[in-house]
């Protein structure tokens, strides 16, 4: 057990506790291609007809999804290791089925129609435990230490860049519990990966070379990769893959010229290469054209197509402001820690003393506005209401950067008041995951009337009382502690639901995880005496390391 003296070790662990207890069984689009390849070896979907809003039959007659299906291989991996179990379980759901033909007859005491009915689908199809164990395996297994590994990154980011390995330590772990990054990993979703993709091409130029030395070729080549599997996760991401080339070409130019810096890239663009090979050549397998996206193929499944071509359009204000403060998915909503990100560090600390440089701040800063603006021209954005905050993910590490300065110098009293109240907010939110579409509503009911939506004379009062965000905090103040998994087991369950209905049970559970988890850490620091500690938490903020120049 030596590994524990790691103090990187120990935050990966207790963080990979933490969001595994948390996880959601959300089954998402991105599991039924996983699904396909292991059930038949190619992509289409024909077994799970009409259990997603974004499986569509083609013009060949089969079923596909209509999205990038990179998000959906670092599945197919973690599923194919536990497919004998799920085949087994498969295999016992379509026996009790068989031998008690009322067992699909099960309902799911859910307020929302559309689960009621993809659960009927599933139930009658013999895929309930099937279903419920992959999404289990996809957030334990795949999500949850991803983003143990990204609050890692953080902490070694932070502390290469000179904070005080105690504070550092705090900072990953407020990165992993204080942000959307809680939210958000509790299921399967492409959207961390490009967070997680983008942000790690940003950081090997940052930190493994300067303008003025050529980045070692191993570094290109994985920076190239990043780039690539960003642009074929998601269309969005050749906005976020183009600001970061550029902040890897535009210092570089300035001193090596023109010539060499153009030499140097080659390896980054033949590494992406493989990434965007994957995306035609799926598309071309799926919809019958390496050019052609799913969203131009697949019928219309909601307004906001209208909009622009197929929902893109130029930048709206009110999708602008709404991905920002939308009770229901606004960044700030879900993530007010990042209020702290809009406060200028330079008013306060010299810039050669910043953890986050001032050149690194902007090329930030460009990447943040032009992806915002991006997501502000793609209407699809009101459909967050369905899914919490999703679109603006990729901002939030930077944006934590930005914010880094500020939190790594506060008071230690001061850092624990903020720290207690956003993981509190984030754990509220992460133990309910309460969707609805009131937003919408009202702002279709202020298009109808031709009004602003700040007209309607009940706006403020529904935004205040029935958006997700405060019927979250009025279900946990009338139902106490929940996690998300035993809520749905709950619902699906008859036969368990008085014993699962008692909230000690998941205070308990989470007393345990937590007590893991100090146990964990308390363990890990009596192997090694110079590793971080309780005590020194707060620890102070020291100088940044400078960057390193050319002997």
């Amino acid at each position: 057990m030596r590994f524990l003296a790691s103090v990187q070790v120990r935050l990966f662990l207790v963080c990979w506790i933490l969001f595994s207890l948390f996880f959601a069984t959300n089954v998402v689009r991105e599991h039924y291609p996983a699904f396909a390849l292991l059930d038949r070896g190619d992509f289409k979907c024909d077994r799970y007809a009409h259990m997603h809003a974004d499986l569509f039959q083609h013009t060949d007659g089969h079923w596909y999804v209509g999205n990038n299906l990179l998000g959906s291989m670092p599945v197919v991996v973690v599923l194919a290791i536990f497919d004998p179990l799920l085949d087994r379980l498969e295999e016992h759901s379509k026996a009790k089925l068989a031998a008690s033909p009322d067992e699909a007859e099960v309902q799911y005491d859910t307020k929302y129609p559309n689960r009621q009915k993809m659960w009927k689908l599933v139930k009658s199809a013999g895929l309930d435990l099937r279903f419920g164990a992959s999404t289990a395996i996809t957030s334990v297994f795949l999500m949850a230490p991803l983003s143990a590994l990204f609050a890692v990154l953080v902490f070694r980011v932070l502390q290469r860049r000179g904070v005080e390995r105690g504070r550092a330590v705090w900072l990953g772990l407020l990165f992993a519990f204080g942000t959307p990054v809680f939210y958000r990993t509790a299921h399967l979703n492409h959207n961390m990966f490009l967070m997680e993709a983008i942000f790690a091409a940003f950081v090997i130029v940052w930190l493994k070379s300067d303008e003025r030395r050529e980045l070692a070729t191993k570094h290109r080549v994985l920076f190239g990769a990043l780039l690539g599997a960003t642009c074929a996760l998601d269309y969005a991401g050749f906005v976020l893959a183009g600001v970061v080339f550029l902040y890897f070409f535009v210092p570089r130019l300035s001193f090596a010229g023109f010539a060499r810096t153009v030499r140097e890239s080659i390896p980054i663009a033949l590494a992406g290469v493989p990434f965007i090979a994957f995306l035609l050549w799926t598309q071309w397998l799926m919809y019958g054209d390496p050019f052609t996206p799913g969203q131009k193929v697949m019928p219309q499944q909601n307004e906001y197509v209208d909009f622009g071509y197929r929902g893109i359009g130029l930048p709206s204000l009110e999708v602008f402001v709404k991905n920002l403060i939308a009770p229901g998915w606004g960044l700030y909503a879900f993530g007010p820690l990042l209020l702290i990100a809009l406060v200028p560090a330079a008013l306060r600390v010299k810039r050669e003393e910043l953890f986050f440089p001032t050149r690194e701040r902007r090329w930030a800063l460009a990447l943040v506005i032009a992806f915002m603006l991006f997501c502000a021209a793609n209407w699809y954005s009101l459909l967050q209401f369905n899914t919490g905050f999703r679109y603006l993910l990729p901002c939030v590490p930077f944006l934590f950067l930005a914010a880094s300065d500020h939190l790594a110098r506060m008071k230690t009293t001061t850092l624990a008041l903020v720290s207690v109240l956003v993981i509190a907010h984030g754990t509220v939110l992460a133990m309910t995951r309460e969707v609805n579409d009131v937003e919408n509503t009202l702002r279709h009911e202020a298009v109808e009337r031709g009004v602003s939506e700040l007209a309607l004379p009940d706006y403020w009062r529904r935004m205040l009382t029935e958006t997700p965000v405060p019927v979250a905090y009025r279900r946990i103040a009338q139902d106490g502690a929940q996690l998300p998994w035993l809520t749905v087991a709950r619902q699906t369950q008859p036969a368990l639901k008085e014993k699962l209905a008692s909230p000690w049970l998941p205070l308990g559970l989470l007393a345990f995880a937590i007590g893991t988890c100090l146990a964990i850490w308390r363990y890990g620091a009596s192997l090694n005496s110079a590793a971080f500690a309780g005590p020194t938490l707060g620890g102070t903020a020291t100088k940044p390391l400078p960057r390193k120049r050319p002997s």
